[in-house]
Parts: structure tokens; C-alpha cells; sequence
């Protein structure tokens, strides 16, 4: 063509040909420019749009083609037509950008808030990232960004869509197969993208190997010429075009497949575990089917046996760790997984391109080098593999008996268990860091490995290629060695992919497996009335559980009447739960039938519009378990749950349930922020707000677990009379579990006993009567005379909560509450740091990891290898200008993203054979090839063995600074304040304690080294371009600056959505812990879609959050990219206008110029990572700094307390600064081996009393002494390792029996079975029938198997909370616990109300006989309980009302209060015979 030209007319005519049909393409152009305007759809238009852009880019291509073919000609000979040509290629590109500037829509909403305008934007804004610049903008300004400053997911990502989506495909397949037809689109998009990258990413290489060799052929002294000119232009567009494809590779990945994968499968966990048959351990008398139990498990703090899918089913903990882990695990993979195509594309490009330089010969020396490391390679892959498998376990460990801790903080508190819980936990984490340690050893021998080959590879391959040839060329030395990293860095990607599948393909069977378990089925037939026909019943377990070892209710055959009040009573541990749970669907029927009425759907109830004339659906249920299940929310959002507000309904359910009082007490009334599971409540108001929930639903069946045993005995008839048989409970079916029959007696309908493992008496309660069955019943449990004595326990303080006089001001309670100020939050939200991370958290890390000995040292290890890798270079550059003058070959610019290969890439990049280059001198000495490599070889042994010891000692310092910091924060959290420890999620604690650890563990330590190592190489390159041009380095600096105004945009944005990512991840963890703890009330009430709703849109606050980081990482990687090939473009010209650079300094020039943009680009994206990792330890050094309790103070004398004399003196306490006294002046002592009765009204300060004694309440004035020793100065370990006490919620941890008892084991097997007897857990014959108490009557022969005693060993195993026991057995279990501790000061808050009667009476002896050389102070509901005491303290309002011996205060006549309550109680004689004899 160049010939036609230049000879004459024919070139003309071939141009005149090529402008007839460029014009032909202006026209199809226009014509598509006019179909644009006329289109009626934005979408449409944005479309035909595409199209335009494609067509006037190709038009563009094809005239800068046929411009580098005539330029030069045109120039000479037509210059209208060469300015003609420049006008047609400016409007070509002026119109493809045209057509790429139209939004495709305008912009959306969902459910009021703005969504991702990803679909929204303009073709060009959408494909250059440029869509979050308003929120970049605001972010630079703002220095912080909130959750309302972000846009919303779209339908692609949102946790509602893709679970909906997923259950419309409703596929059979495998797990992993039907992810993959799920997301086969972007799949495929991701492998075609993958296929595009790997040709173009030798791009450049080609490119400059082109342009050494045209300038090869340049005579020196004489300009380039255009063709020259044009391998610029291509080398700019190949770095551009790569780089753009490489962004919307990584983009698509996260964006379209790593984030929809996360929210479908957590969205998938979380509906799974609303609907999973709760399958218990087995042996279990269980009587609170509230949460996942692991009875049949080992001691859960030791490594369980078994397989990881039979462990998930039974702990709760492994079913969080499916979203925090497995889901993240596959959503990971999904987003990575196609470097396993992308390696094999790369491989096949690379070797036909290293053929066709260096040939087969020398190709497949150097790679037999290799493949001779492969072996080493794979045996630490797997060795990795086994590493990381050992780390995933021993986390799930961790994860477990952390829990547990902050779970029963209050009882490792009140016991002073805080070392040995501090070393338990201690032991666990040293167990993670031993796992984590071997991770890091096998991860530097890989590193080694990576290392040494393409050093080998790149050697082997050259000195055969010089043997064979007999010279070596720059261009062909340089140029090779840039596709040889470009291949390692391929091939050393694939070890670790393979451990990361092996981690994937875990996690998708853990995940199918907990997707594929049992669910809850409808197991009753549809009913008029709750009916057992010969029903024989048990806790849900797995097929493979024995029968024989289940606790079993047989042949059930009642009926309870429709509208009416049933009650169900039994001894502790004979199953009524199981009964209550039975009609909730909760358990396996194995015989028989049932029948419940069937409710209808939440879709068909409408409930938003229920008004007082459809409010009760007689079919629907309401449940109150046994241990209340309460939201972190308000008290008056807790009894609506989710109904709406009926001021009439609801003023009346307060009233019944006896919480005015309460109210009026609060701070803040009903908007008083409940903390997470009720904390901050005493347990009587726990149960009345639960209660009140049921009362305000809109169910016609109540189904109520044992309401009364938390409550006061006046509370309790009141709630009987006014709530279960007041006006709001006419007409609904009432099934009520209680031991308390008298008490139910007058209007009870219906009357169940179980007993034996099957219902001893049932019947209509007339029946009953007239049979005499009822007299044996009551026999049981609790006579009315001792109700009548229980009410007068705390009739001083019954003022008014059950009094008509009440009614005066109904009215106004709530409105008092509803006038004040916005209420406080109880559950604080979760503080988020602003701007950059502080320069103390660094300092902090920094001295954690070894302080600056450590970390210079490091700066000398890294200096180090730099100078080696300079070293290598240059040695290179003498080897080859042995046969010509020195050259310098292209660098392949490194992934710009943060993509999972970044370790690996940059590990390959930092350790590269020609990361820079000496200055040029010229050395004509000949010497053999062997001298050459010896040295080179040489060289590169010694830096590629600092390079691994590099990595090694990062790993040393990484260890050190995570021990030290956990040991701190461990510390730190078990001796925080319990108001801290109740204001705060367990969730939040535990984010801290897994994911910001596993940050700083696995991360932090590379993020350092990896950091550190890109300035230096910067600075090595800097360094070198001086040699080059002056110009280069001005060139330089200024797109330095360019760089840090991106960076510093993306770091201002970046930082916050970084921090928001971390807080929006604990409420997914708490929804989740909390959900599944209180699944049998959400199932209860039906209310299953509402929770899966509410955790769709936590879902989606993390997926905002983490799809925002994602989007800021690719707005700045393709922004990076730009600026790199605008250097690289800059250089090349340069070169081409100054004549006297020959070949080999430009192969010089341009290798460090792409070197120069990788590294900057590195550096910045390094140090964006270190201040996102960071985040993570500043979240750690926060805790540490928390403020603890006070640990100073003497130590009282070993003996101490000797005696157990309690003087209190003018005490006031609070239970925060800003709130006011809870006791106020309190005075009163105790004598030496004294047994006091507390009694008062909730909230008259039983409990605070407790607190404040074992200082967990500090005394604002006033004084507690103990044997004459002012507890306030003694060390608190001291004061309450000496004091023992049970609490009102008995708190078990996972173990066994005995490791409950004596966790410690300080004492023999017959001494724990001796205290186990005193408590009535077991029997000297141990002939347990059915019940864990005695029985009676147990001589009947049964034919039905019995139900084994859990007790009657010390290894049985208890699950985490002692969930497998009834509610009295974990009381009972905890007395036990006391009685082997023998204190001198005892103190029982409220600690039998869940036990029966008869196993009551039996404790209060055991108290009395077990106790009699030891103070005790019992907070008690049961007058009975303590009217033998030697004294009473009766507390009203913080203040002692009256406190004496029950004679004394008997004998102050009509008018002292406990006469009074004796006087009402109707049990008067009674009373006094055992306050004037018999019990003395």
C-alpha cells in the first residue's frame, strides 16, 4: 500500500475506494444516530446506544489503521485530505462517546430508598465506574459516610429476590450444581471476560517486543518513523483496554456473583433454621424446647469426635458459623474460581508466545525445572490444606466456649471464675494459634516454592536458548522474562486454589446438609379442640436415636375443652413441656394421633388491619415458654410484637399482667429499651412482658409454660384471677403448665397429671373431685393454705397491684410514660471510628508484634532483598551485553485489583528477575556462558532464600502481636462492668473475638510485609529513572499526585463503608443467635415470615455495605490503570524523540515505566489495605481499653470470712451514675450463722441487695462490712470467690454433670454424688421412675419402658446453658453446685420458684440441714420458706420497712407489717405455730 502510494495514481484510486465506504459507514452511522432520537424508550435508546458506540469505534479503529498505512504520503502530497481523515476520526470518536452518555432509566426506588443506579446510569459511567461519584464526593467532604448515604441492593442482590428466585427453580440437584445453574449467566460472562484477559494481558509484551525490534532497525541519529508512532498508540491502547476488562472481570465477579451468592445462602440458612425440626440430644426429660441442644454430645470444650455435619445439627454456634463462614467460604470461591480457566488460557498463550521467542528446546528445559518442584509444591498444598482444616476447627472451638462465656457471664462473675474462664478460653486460643502457625509455616514453604521456580524456570531456559544459539539478545532475554513472571505468577495461583476448593467444597456439604435436614411438619390432624388420642410423644431426634434412650410421654389421651382453662401439672421432669410443645408441633409423635385446630396463614390474617371486632382468631396460638424469650427492643414493642397499637387492649394487658408498677418504676416506662434476652429485667417482669405478649395477641389458644414460679405469690393470683380469667381471656382456650393446682383450682375446667412417663390422672376437675383423684393432685403440689401464707410473704409491698383503688389512676400511668423524653437506648449502637485510623491503633500493633527492634530489622530483611533483585538485574544486563549493548526488557503491569491472586502476584512481582536495572555501561569482556550463570544463579539462590526468610519472620512478629492483643482483650472483657457486658450484644462481642481476629491472625502481617515491599520498590525504581531522564522523573511526580487524589478519595470513602461492613454484620449474627434461641415462640405465634423479612433487610444492610467497598475498589483500580498506561504511552514517545537512545536503553526505559506505574499502583492499594485491615485492630484496641472492674484492694485473710457476721450501713447504691439509687440508706446486720429472710416486692431492691454485696453495684456512700472487713476495700476475686450464691436464672455450662459441680475438680465422685442426693437429683436406691424427684407412689409395676435418670452419672453430658434439664433441674443442679462449694455467706435468690412442692419442701430441708454453719440470705416468694428464720428484712422502695425475728416483728401487734400479712393470709395459726415453736 505504502509502495502505491509513494509510486503514483494507483494509491488514489485506493483511497478514493477505502473513502467511498468509510462514507458508506458515516451514513449506517447517522441512520443509527436518527434512531436513537426517535426512540420512545429510554432503555431502547440506551441499547441502540451500544450498538452506535461499537460501530463508530470500529470505524475509528479502521481509519487510524489505514492512517499509519498513508500518512506519511498524505502529509506530502494531499493535505486537505489528511485533515479531512483527522475530522472524520474525531467525530467518529465524538460520537461513540455521545452514545455511550445516555442514561438507560431514571432512577429507582425500593420501599422508599434509592437503589444501586447501576442499571440506571449512563453506558459510559456504568463501564468506567463512575457511578458512586456523588457518593465519593460527599464522602471526601464529609470525612464519614452512613448506611443513609448508600443506595439500596438491586433485585439481583437482594436477599428477598435471590431466596425467591432460588425457591421458583426449586432444584433437585446438588448443592453446588444448582448454585451453578443459578448464576450460570454471570458465569458464563466471567469466563468469556476470563478468556479476554488472558490473551490481552501479554498484550503489552507483544507490543514492546515489536517496537525494540523497529527501533532495532533505526540507524542512529535519524527520527522514527510512523510505524514506530503507532506501536505507542497500541501500546497505550493494550495497557487500557487490558486493564478496563481486567476491572469489570473483578467487578462482575464480587458485584454479580461473590454478593448474590452470600445474601441467597445466608437468606437460605436463616429461613432453613425458622423452619428445622429442633432436634435434641437424646436421654433427655427436656422441658424447654427452646433451643438446639447438644445432650448427646462429648465435653464440648474438648475437640468433638465425629463428623462435621452431625456436630452442626446439634450446636447452635456451628449454625451461626454456616452464614459467617460456609456462606462467605462459597461466595469467596464463586467470585475466584474462574482463575482456574483463566490459568489454563494464560498457559497455552504463554507458551506459543515463549516458543515463538526462544523455541521449544529451551521452553521445555526450563519448565522440566518446574515441574521437578511440582512435587514439593503439591505436599505442601496439601500439608496447607490440612493446616487450614485444623484452623477452621479449632475457630468453630473458639467460637463455642467464648460464647458460652459471655453467655453465663453474670454466674463466672458472681462465682469469680474469671481467671480459670480466662485461661479456658486462653487454652482454646492457644490451640487457634498453633493451627494458625502451622498455616503460616506451610504457606512460606509454598512461598518458597513460587519463589525458586520461575528463577529456575527463567535460568534453565535462557542458558539453554544462549547454548543453542550462541548469543543471547536483550529483546529476546527481556521480553521472555516478562512472559515467564506473567506465567508463574499463573501457575503459582493454582496450588492455593485448590486448598481453597477443597475449603468450598466443605462448606457446601456442611450447607446441604443443614439444607436438606428434617423440618417441622404439620404432625396433628385438624381439630374443633386440642385433643391427644392415644398419643405417645418425645423430643424431635435424629432416626438413629434409640427409643429406648428418649424421654417419652406414652398413650397420652386427653381433650381440652374449647374456651376453657386447662392445667397440666406434674413433678419436675415429667414432661409437661413436652406435652405444651407437642400441641406447638414441636416434637415426634410416634404413636397415636393428635389434633389442633389449624390457624390460618399470616397472609390471610391481615393483622395491620385487626380491629377490636375481629381481633381474637379462635384457631391462632400463643405460646409463653419457660424460660422467656425477649427481643433487644422496647417493653411496648415486646407485648405488640409486630400488632398493631389498641390503646384500650393494651392499657388492659398492662394492668393483668401486673406490669403497672413496673412502668411507673422505669426510667423510661414502656419505651425502656429491653437488653438482648431480657438482661436488664428481674425475671419476674421477663415473664409478665412474655405474658403480656400472649394476652394482647390475637390468638384463641393460649398455650402458657409455668407462668407463676417467677412471680411473687400475690403477682401470681392476681395474674390468675384478673389475666387468665379476667376479661381479655374470656372465651380462649387456656392450657396452662403449673404447679400451683390449688391456686387454679376454682376455675380450672380441665386438670392433667403426668407422671410415670404417661398421664397418671386427666379429667373434667368435677370428675376429678367426685373420683377423689384431685385430693392426690393437690397432695403433690401446693395446698391453698400455703398459696394463702406465700401472698402474705410480700403483702407489704402489694400496695396497689391488686387493689380497686388502682383503677383511680389507670388512666394516666401510660400517658405519664408516653409524655417523657425519648427513651434511652438500653442495647447502645455499635460506635464506628471516623476518618483514619488513629495513629495509637498503629502504634499499639506495632508494639504488639516486637516494637521497633523487631520492625527495623524488618526494614534491613526487606532492603535486603531489593538489593538483591537490583542485583539480579543488572547482572543480567552485563550477561547480555556480552553480545550486544545492555537492554532492559517490558514488565507485564499486575493485576489492578485487590483480586485473591493479589498475595500470590505480588509475592512473584516483588521477587521478579527485572524489577529495575542498573545504569548503562558498557562492558565488552568475554567469558564463558557458565561464569555468567553460575553468578546468576547464584544471585538469585541467595534472594530467593531472604525472600522466603522475609516472609517467615513477618509470620513470627503477626503471631506475637495477635496473642498479646487477645490475651488483653480477654482479659479486659471478662472484667468489664456488668452493666457494660448487659448493654451490649453478645453478637457485637463476638464479631471481635472471630472476624477481626481472624483479620489480624491471617492478614494484617502480609498486608505489612506486602505494603512495605512495594514503597521500597518504588523507591529502587525512582532511583534508577534518575539514570534514565530527568523528564521521566518530573512526568513522574505529577502522576504521583494524580495517584494520591485518587487514592485519597478512595481511602475518604472506602474507610467508613469498610467500618460500616463490620457493624452491619453483627446484627445478621445477633437476628440470627437470637432467632433460633426463641424459634418455638416465633413458630409459636406463627410469626416466621415476619423474622425472615426482618433479616432480608439485614442481609441487605451488609450486602449494601460490602457491594459499596467493592464498587469504591474498582473506581479506583480502573482509574490507576489509566494513569499507568498514559505513563507508559509518555515514555515510549519519549524514547522515539530522542534519536540517541538505541534498542537496549529503550528496552530499559519502558520496562521500568510499566515497572514504575505497577508498583505505584501496588503501594497505594497495600496501603489501602493495611487501614481497612486496621479496622479490624483499632475494633480489638478498643476493647482493651475498656474500663474493668476494680481490681485493687487487699487481700483479706485466707480464713476470711470466718464467722459470716453482714453489717450494712446507711447503704446507697445505683445502678448508673445518671440514673437514681435503687437502695437508699439501707441498715441492717447479720449474726454469724443467721438465716434471714428478704422479702419485698419486684423491684423494692432484693435483687439490687445481692448486686451491691457482691459488689457488681458500688456503694455511692455507706458501707457493707463482712467478720468486721469493709468489702469495698478487699479485692473483688477475694470478696466474691469467699461469698457463693444462686442466682434466679440458674446458668449451666456445657460439660457434664460433674464438670458443672467441680469444674475445677478439687473434690471425689462421692462428694458430688452426696450433694446430688442432698438436692433430690437422685435417690439412694437411684430407682428413678420417670421423674428425676422421688416418688411415692412408684410401686406400680408399668409395662411402658421407663425414662432414664440423667443424674445417676457424672458423665452425662450437659448442653450449652444446660438446655437438656427442665428449668428446676438446672435450680436444683445449681444448689447442688453451692453445697459442694461450702461457703460461709449463702445467698438463694428466688432460687427454687421452678421447682414442684413436694420437691420445694424437700430442698428448704436440705437448706436447712446442708447450711447450718453457713449465713444465709434467701430472697424468697414463700412465706412458708422463711417463717422459721431467725430473722425477716422486709424491703419497700430501697429501704428496710421492718427487720426482726418473725416473733418480734409478730408480736409489735395489729399494726407491724409481717403481723399484717400473717393476718391475711388465712393460715394464721399455722403461721404462729411455727413462729412460736416449732420451727425454732
Amino acid at each position: 500500500m505504502a509502495e502505491h502510494i509513494i509510486m503514483g495514481k494507483p494509491s488514489y484510486d485506493t483511497l478514493s475506494q477505502s473513502s467511498s465506504v468509510n462514507a458508506v459507514s458515516q451514513g449506517a452511522l447517522l441512520f443509527q444516530a436518527v434512531a436513537i432520537t426517535w426512540s420512545r424508550s429510554s432503555v431502547q435508546a440506551y441499547n441502540l446506544g451500544l450498538y452506535s458506540f461499537l460501530s463508530s469505534l470500529a470505524l475509528a479503529g479502521v481509519l487510524i489503521i489505514q492512517s499509519t498505512k498513508s500518512a506519511e504520503s498524505l502529509l506530502q502530497n494531499n493535505r486537505t485530505l489528511f485533515a479531512l481523515r483527522v475530522v472524520e476520526l474525531g467525530l467518529s470518536i465524538c460520537l461513540s462517546v455521545a452514545s455511550v452518555s445516555l442514561p438507560r432509566r431514571p432512577d429507582v426506588l425500593y420501599q422508599g430508598e434509592p437503589v444501586d443506579r447501576m442499571y440506571s446510569t449512563t453506558a459510559l459511567g456504568r463501564y468506567t465506574f463512575s457511578w458512586p461519584a456523588a457518593v465519593l464526593t460527599l464522602a471526601s467532604k464529609q470525612k464519614n459516610l452512613d448506611m443513609t448515604h448508600l443506595s439500596r441492593p438491586d433485585h439481583y442482590s437482594r436477599a428477598a429476590s435471590t431466596s425467591e428466585a432460588w425457591k421458583k427453580r426449586n432444584s433437585k440437584h446438588p448443592l453446588w450444581l444448582s448454585l451453578l445453574l443459578a448464576h450460570k449467566t454471570p458465569l458464563a460472562i466471567q469466563w468469556v471476560l476470563t478468556f479476554c484477559t488472558s490473551i490481552l494481558n501479554f498484550a503489552p509484551q507483544w507490543v514492546i517486543l515489536q517496537l525494540l525490534k523497529t527501533l532495532e532497525k533505526r540507524r542512529p541519529g535519524t527520527q522514527s518513523g510512523i510505524d514506530a508512532w503507532a506501536w505507542v498508540f497500541w501500546l497505550g491502547i493494550s495497557i487500557i483496554v487490558g486493564s478496563w476488562l481486567e476491572s469489570w472481570l473483578f467487578w462482575m465477579s464480587s458485584a454479580e456473583l461473590a454478593i448474590p451468592v452470600r445474601a441467597q445462602l445466608s437468606a437460605l440458612v436463616f429461613e432453613k433454621s425458622i423452619r428445622k425440626k429442633d432436634v435434641k440430644g437424646v436421654s433427655k426429660s427436656k422441658e424447654t424446647p427452646t433451643e438446639p441442644a447438644e445432650g448427646s454430645e462429648p465435653d464440648e470444650n474438648k475437640p468433638t469426635k465425629g463428623d462435621d455435619a452431625e456436630e452442626l445439627k446439634q450446636s447452635k454456634q456451628s449454625t451461626v458459623n454456616l452464614i459467617g463462614v460456609d456462606a462467605r467460604r462459597i461466595a469467596d470461591f464463586a467470585s475466584f474460581q474462574y482463575m482456574f480457566p483463566g490459568s489454563l488460557f494464560k498457559l497455552v498463550v504463554s507458551v506459543g508466545f515463549l516458543i515463538s521467542l526462544l523455541g521449544w528446546k529451551a521452553l521445555f528445559a526450563g519448565l522440566s525445572a518446574m515441574l521437578a518442584i511440582m512435587p514439593v509444591n503439591i505436599y505442601f498444598s496439601k500439608k496447607y490444606a490440612a493446616a487450614q482444616d485444623r484452623l477452621m476447627k479449632t475457630r468453630d472451638e473458639k467460637m463455642e466456649v467464648v460464647t458460652e462465656a459471655l453467655q453465663g457471664i453474670r454466674q463466672i462473675k458472681f462465682s469469680a471464675l474469671e481467671s480459670d474462664w480466662e485461661g479456658k478460653i486462653g487454652a482454646v486460643r492457644e490451640r487457634e494459634l498453633g493451627a494458625v502457625w502451622d498455616v503460616f509455616v506451610t504457606d512460606t514453604m509454598l512461598l518458597a516454592c513460587w519463589i525458586t521456580s520461575p528463577i529456575l524456570l527463567s535460568a534453565i531456559a535462557l542458558a539453554v536458548y544462549a547454548y543453542i544459539n550462541g548469543s543471547l539478545t536483550p529483546s529476546v532475554a527481556f521480553v521472555s522474562l516478562g512472559v515467564f513472571k506473567a506465567l508463574e505468577v499463573t501457575l503459582s495461583v493454582i496450588p492455593e486454589l485448590t486448598t481453597d476448593v477443597l475449603d468450598a467444597w466443605v462448606s457446601v456439604k456442611r450447607l446441604e446438609e443443614y439444607l436438606n435436614s428434617a423440618e417441622v411438619s404439620r404432625i396433628s390432624k385438624d381439630g374443633e379442640e386440642v385433643k391427644f388420642d392415644g398419643a405417645s410423644i418425645a423430643w424431635p431426634a435424629d432416626d438413629k436415636t434409640n427409643e429406648e434412650d428418649r424421654f417419652v410421654l406414652r398413650d397420652i389421651s386427653v381433650t381440652f375443652p374449647r374456651g376453657e382453662l386447662s392445667v397440666i401439672s406434674g413433678k419436675t421432669g415429667t414432661g409437661k413441656s413436652l406435652m405444651l410443645a407437642a400441641i406447638l408441633g414441636e416434637v415426634d409423635v410416634l404413636g397415636g394421633a393428635l389434633y389442633v385446630p389449624r390457624p390460618p396463614p399470616l397472609s390471610v390474617r391481615h393483622d395491620d388491619k385487626a380491629n377490636k371486632g375481629n381481633w381474637i382468631i379462635p384457631e391462632a396460638i400463643a405460646y409463653v415458654a419457660q424460660i422467656p424469650w425477649i427481643e433487644n427492643a422496647s417493653i411496648k414493642d415486646n407485648i405488640l410484637f409486630g400488632l398493631p397499637f389498641d390503646e384500650d387492649r393494651y392499657k388492659k394487658t398492662v394492668e393483668v399482667c401486673a406490669l403497672k408498677k413496673d412502668l411507673e418504676m422505669l426510667s423510661d416506662g414502656e419505651n425502656t429499651e429491653i437488653g438482648a434476652n431480657g438482661i436488664n429485667l428481674s425475671g419476674g417482669q421477663k415473664w409478665r412482658i412474655t405474658l403480656a405478649r400472649a394476652i394482647y395477641s390475637r390468638a384463641g389458644i393460649l398455650v402458657l409454660d409455668d407462668i407463676f414460679s417467677a412471680v411473687d405469690a400475690h403477682v401470681g393470683r392476681h395474674i390468675f384471677e384478673n389475666c387468665l380469667n379476667g376479661e381479655l381471656a374470656t372465651g380462649r382456650t387456656r392450657i396452662l403448665v403449673t404447679h400451683h393446682v390449688a391456686l387454679c383450682e376454682p376455675k380450672t375446667k380441665y386438670l392433667v397429671e403426668l407422671g410415670d412417663g404417661g398421664v397418671l390422672n386427666a379429667g373434667l376437675l368435677s370428675e376429678l373431685k367426685q373420683e377423689g383423684a384431685l385430693q392426690k393432685i393437690k397432695s403433690h403440689e401446693q395446698s391453698s393454705e400455703e398459696i394463702e401464707a406465700d401472698e402474705s410473704a410480700t403483702a407489704v409491698n402489694s400496695d396497689g397491684s391488686t387493689d380497686d383503688n388502682e383503677n383511680e389512676d389507670e388512666g394516666n400511668t401510660l400517658q405519664k410514660v408516653m409524655s417523657k423524653t425519648a427513651a434511652r437506648k438500653f442495647v447502645e449502637d455499635e460506635g464506628r471510628e471516623k476518618g483514619a485510623v488513629k495513629t495509637r491503633v498503629y502504634t499499639a500493633y506495632l508494639n504488639a508484634s516486637g516494637g521497633w527492634v523487631y520492625w527495623t530489622v524488618a526494614a534491613l530483611i526487606f532492603s535486603f532483598t531489593q538489593g538483591f533483585t537490583l542485583g539480579r538485574s543488572w547482572w543480567l544486563k552485563i550477561w547480555t551485553s556480552t553480545y550486544t549493548k545492555e537492554h532492559a526488557g517490558p514488565q507485564h503491569v499486575e493485576n489492578n485489583s485487590l483480586s485473591h491472586s493479589f498475595y500470590y502476584a505480588e509475592g512473584v512481582r516483588q521477587t521478579s528477575i527485572h524489577a529495575a536495572s542498573g545504569p548503562s555501561v558498557s562492558i565488552h569482556v568475554e567469558k564463558d556462558l557458565t561464569f555468567y550463570l553460575g553468578i546468576y544463579v547464584g544471585l538469585a539462590v541467595l534472594a530467593s532464600i531472604i525472600s522466603t526468610a522475609k516472609f517467615f519472620y513477618i509470620f513470627l512478629g503477626s503471631i506475637k502481636a495477635s496473642r498479646k492483643l487477645f490475651a488483653e482483650m480477654n482479659f479486659t472483657i471478662l472484667r468489664t462492668p456488668i452493666r457494660w457486658l448487659d448493654t451490649v450484644p453478645v453478637g457485637r462481642i463476638l464479631n471481635r473475638y472471630t472476624n477481626d481476629f481472624s483479620v489480624i491472625d491471617s492478614q494484617l502481617a502480609n498486608s505489612f510485609s506486602f505494603g512495605f515491599n512495594s514503597l521500597l520498590s518504588l523507591l529502587t525504581v525512582i532511583i534508577a529513572g534518575l539514570v534514565v531522564s530527568p523528564y521521566i522523573l518530573a512526568l513522574a511526580s505529577m502522576l504521583l499526585l494524580i495517584c494520591l487524589h485518587i487514592a485519597v478519595t478512595y481511602m475518604d470513602a472506602a474507610r467508613p463503608v469498610k467500618r460500616l461492613e463490620s457493624t452491619t454484620k453483627s446484627p445478621v449474627f445477633e437476628q440470627f443467635g437470637s432467632s433460633l434461641t426463641g424459634v418455638a415462640t416465633i413458630r409459636g405465634f406463627d410469626k416466621a415470615e415476619v423474622y425472615i423479612e426482618r433479616m432480608y433487610k439485614k442481609i441487605d444492610d451488609y450486602t449494601t455495605a460490602t457491594w459499596h467497598l467493592w464498587l469504591f475498589n474498582r473506581w479506583m483500580g480502573w482509574r490507576m490503570a489509566l494513569v499507568g498506561s498514559v505513563f507508559s504511552s509518555f515514555v515510549a514517545s519519549l524514547i522515539l524523540l530522542t534519536p540517541g537512545i538505541d534498542a537496549a536503553l529503550a528496552g530499559f526505559a519502558l520496562a521500568f515505566a510499566l515497572d514504575f506505574s505497577g508498583s505505584v499502583i501496588w503501594a497505594i492499594r497495600l496501603y489501602s489495605n493495611i487501614e481497612l485491615n486496621m479496622n479490624a485492630a483499632e475494633r480489638i484496641v478498643e476493647y482493651t481499653e475498656l474500663p474493668t472492674e476494680s481490681l485493687d484492694g487487699i487481700s483479706p485473710p485466707a480464713a476470711w470470712p470466718t464467722g459470716g457476721r453482714i453489717e450494712v450501713d446507711d447503704l446507697v447504691v445505683g445502678y448508673a451514675p445518671d440514673l437514681p439509687p435503687v437502695l437508699k440508706g439501707l441498715k441492717f446486720s447479720v449474726d454469724r450463722n443467721e438465716r434471714v429472710g428478704v422479702v419485698g416486692r419486684t423491684g423494692a431492691g432484693k435483687s439490687s441487695l445481692t448486686l451491691a454485696l457482691f459488689r457488681f453495684l458500688e456503694a455511692r456512700s455507706g458501707s457493707i462490712y463482712i467478720d468486721g472487713i469493709d468489702i469495698s476495700k478487699i479485692k473483688l476475686h477475694d470478696l466474691r470467690s469467699r461469698l457463693a450464691i444462686i442466682p434466679q436464672d440458674p446458668v449451666l455450662f456445657s460439660g457434664t454433670i460433674r464438670s458443672n459441680l467441680d469444674p475445677f475438680d478439687h473434690h471425689t465422685d462421692a462428694e458430688l454424688r452426696d450433694c446430688l442426693e442432698r438436692v433430690h437429683l437422685i435417690t439412694d436406691s437411684e430407682n428413678s421412675s420417670g421423674t428425676a424427684t422421688p416418688e411415692a407412689e412408684s410401686s406400680e409395676t408399668a409395662t411402658a419402658p421407663k425414662n432414664t435418670n440423667i443424674f445417676k452419672k457424672l458423665d452425662s453430658p450437659i448442653s450449652e446453658g444446660g438446655l437438656n434439664l427442665s428449668q428446676g433441674q438446672r435450680q436444683l443442679l445449681c444448689l447442688a453446685r453451692a453445697i459442694v462449694s461450702r461457703p460461709r455467706i449463702m445467698v438463694l435468690d428466688e432460687a427454687t420458684s421452678a421447682v414442684d412442692m413436694h420437691t420445694d419442701k424437700l430442698i428448704q430441708r436440705s437448706i436447712r440441714e446442708e447450711f447450718t454453719d453457713a449465713t444465709l440470705l434467701v430472697i424468697a416468694h414463700r412465706l412458708s420458706t422463711i417463717a422459721d428464720f431467725d430473722r425477716v428484712l422486709v424491703l419497700s422502695d430501697g429501704c428496710v420497712a421492718e427487720y426482726g425475728s418473725p416473733k418480734e416483728l409478730w408480736e409489735k401487734g395489729e399494726g407491724g407489717i409481717f403481723r399484717g400479712m400473717c393476718e391475711e393470709s388465712g393460715e394464721k395459726e399455722k403461721l404462729k405455730a411455727v413462729i412460736f415453736g416449732e420451727g425454732q
